[in-house]
C-alpha cells in the first residue's frame, strides 16, 4: 500500500489549557474531496491553519507524500486555502485575482493563463473574467476565491 497523498497523525493543538484539536488522525488519498463539518469551535479552521502552515501543531505530524511538513513553512507548501474571511483585490478583475498566486510565484505566461481558465470554468465564472469583485454576489466572489486557491 502506497502512502496517502496528505497524512495526519495525532494532530493536537491546545491555546493555554484550551485544546483546540484533539489528536486527530487521517489519512487522505490523492484527488480525495474533503471537507470538514463540525461546530463552531471544534477546531476545523485550526486544523486547516495546520495543514496550511499558519499554526503549528502542539504535537502530531503532517504528512504530504510521506514526508512531514512541521519544518517546512507555509509559502513553501504549495497548499492553497481559501479564508473564512477571503479577500478579494478590488481593483484586479476576476481573471488578476484567480492569477494573483500565480504571478507571486512566478509562472510562465501561458501556465498562467490556461490555470485561469481552466478555473474559472471549474467554478462556472468564465463569462465574469473581466469583471472587478465589487459587481459579483456574495456566492460569485466566494468562487473567484475558491478558484483562487484551486491555482495555486
Amino acid at each position: 500500500m502506497t502512502d496517502p497523498f496528505l497524512s495526519i497523525r495525532k494532530l493536537r493543538k491546545a491555546f493555554g489549557a484550551f485544546v483546540a484539536v484533539h489528536d486527530v488522525t487521517l489519512e487522505i488519498p490523492k484527488g480525495e474531496f474533503l471537507t470538514f463539518l463540525g461546530p463552531s469551535g471544534s477546531g476545523k479552521s485550526t486544523t486547516l491553519y495546520a495543514i496550511a502552515g499558519f499554526q503549528d501543531p502542539t504535537s502530531g505530524d503532517v504528512r504530504l507524500q510521506g514526508k512531514s511538513l512541521l519544518a517546512v513553512p507555509s509559502h513553501k507548501r504549495n497548499i492553497g486555502m481559501v479564508f473564512q474571511r477571503y479577500t478579494l483585490f478590488p481593483h484586479l478583475s476576476v481573471a488578476e485575482n484567480v492569477a494573483f498566486p500565480l504571478r507571486v510565484r512566478r509562472r510562465p505566461d501561458p501556465e498562467v493563463k490556461r490555470k485561469v481558465a481552466d478555473m474559472l470554468a471549474l467554478v462556472r465564472l468564465e463569462s465574469f473574467a473581466e469583471r472587478l469583485p465589487g459587481a459579483l454576489s456574495g456566492g460569485q466572489q466566494q468562487r473567484v476565491a475558491l478558484a483562487r486557491a484551486l491555482a495555486y
